[in-house]
């Protein structure tokens, strides 16, 4: 009698496993290893600073093609994309690799924001869950960052990672007297700089979001 029951509870317990198994929902932790991120590199041609800056040479190379070269290295992304408006650009995008969105006069316009031009893009490509915006005026971009970036995503869950560099300046705003206040320190205890974390500065090297943020008209948010 004993050893029946004991395998009535046992049969009993494996069937509710293998229920619990197939009704289950795949787990939160897959579902953001499934998250496809694509990469898009906002590049117009009417650039004020410097005339098509995009396409300035560093050691021989387009600052355009560089990056570009650097995210099909990196070979994660589920597309590479240049948003611009000027012919230039797009030969030598298409000749790097990347793929074209043709970015309207509007979202191209000097006081046009990089946000217009990102939601502008999505807009058009409703089936992307999450971008990594670049910019290609940082010649320096590696992989390793990128990696960092996308693993804080995918593995970790987050909903955007930006890239920040550690600043120890101590900051001053002018008053609406003309006088000048301290912004980030107290002026009567001056930090010493391996007394204090310093202010976070960003770098403007990438951007990665999940697109639902756009609808809030931010590119960071969430977790």
């Amino acid at each position: 009698m004993f050893i029946n029951k004991c395998l009535f509870w046992f049969s009993f317990l494996v069937l509710v496993m293998w229920v619990y198994i197939l009704l289950v929902p795949v787990s939160s932790k897959s579902k953001i290893k499934d998250l496809q991120i694509t990469a898009l590199i906002l590049a117009r041609g009417g650039s004020k600073g410097i005339l098509l800056k995009n396409l300035a040479l560093v050691n021989n190379k387009t600052l355009i093609s560089r990056t570009i070269s650097v995210l099909r290295e990196f070979s994660k992304f589920q597309s590479v994309w240049v948003s611009t408006d000027h012919e230039s650009i797009v030969r030598e995008a298409r000749l790097s690799g990347a793929r074209i969105h043709t970015r309207s006069r509007e979202s191209a316009a000097d006081e046009a924001s990089s946000l217009l031009a990102v939601k502008e893009f999505a807009y058009h490509h409703p089936e992307i869950p999450a971008i990594a915006l670049f910019q290609c005026t940082s010649p320096f971009l590696t992989l390793f960052p990128i990696e960092q970036a996308y693993a804080m995503m995918t593995d970790l869950g987050y909903d955007s990672v930006f890239s920040v560099t550690t600043s120890y300046k101590l900051r001053w705003t002018f008053n609406s007297d003309f006088s000048v206040s301290p912004l980030n320190f107290d002026l009567t205890r001056r930090p010493r700089r391996q007394d204090w974390d310093g202010d976070l500065i960003e770098n403007g090297m990438f951007y990665f979001f999940r697109t639902r943020l756009l609808q809030f008209n931010v590119l960071q948010g969430g977790q």
